[in-house]
């Protein structure tokens, strides 16, 4: 695979990977029987999930967000009518409920939610996104898009669809294992 513009795939050249690859090969020579193709993939995801966290913070702090906040603005606009319990939120953005309780607190100082009881049960808490949440959620998406473009913008549908199918394969394999 090349990438759009024809030239040698990323791999061959340096990037902000190659010091942690060095080390791996490294722990290799000195450990006998270490698994560097897997932990170079596992350290790999790690890298490249850190990195595309911080490109997006870099859109979204001027918009008065973070990753985790935007995320959890992104659960509710896709639920059905945009509402949700924290539990429910704790499990689509995969944070921990104590934490979910300080981003819904910094979220509706924001206005960008609210949190009201539920009509059907008045001991459990409903989330929904506000007016101005919407809103914010739609600005921000093309900026996020543009982002996303670049990181993938160079793979063939059919090359998304293997990478998507692997990882996804991973994580089922990893859920196994929870």
């Amino acid at each position: 695979m090349s990438d759009r513009h024809g030239e040698n795939p990323p791999e061959d050249r340096p990037d902000s990977f190659s010091e942690v690859e060095r080390r791996i090969e490294v722990t290799r020579r000195r450990l006998r029987g270490y698994p560097q193709d897997q932990v170079r993939l596992a350290r790999l995801i790690i890298h490249v999930q850190k990195r595309q966290n911080e490109l997006t913070n870099q859109v979204l702090r001027r918009h008065g967000l973070n990753y985790v906040t935007y995320t959890a603005l992104m659960m509710m606009y896709g639920a059905e009518d945009q509402a949700t319990t924290p539990s429910e939120l704790s499990s689509a953005t995969g944070e921990k409920p104590a934490n979910i309780t300080r981003i819904c607190d910094e979220l509706l100082e924001q206005g960008l939610i609210e949190r009201n009881p539920s009509t059907e049960d008045r001991r459990r808490v409903v989330l929904r996104l506000t007016r101005r949440g919407e809103r914010l959620v739609e600005q921000v998406q093309p900026e996020l898009w543009q982002r996303l473009e670049r990181s993938f913008g160079g793979f063939s549908g059919s090359e998304m669809r293997q990478l998507t199918g692997l990882l996804r394969t991973v994580l089922a394999r990893m859920d196994q294992d929870a």
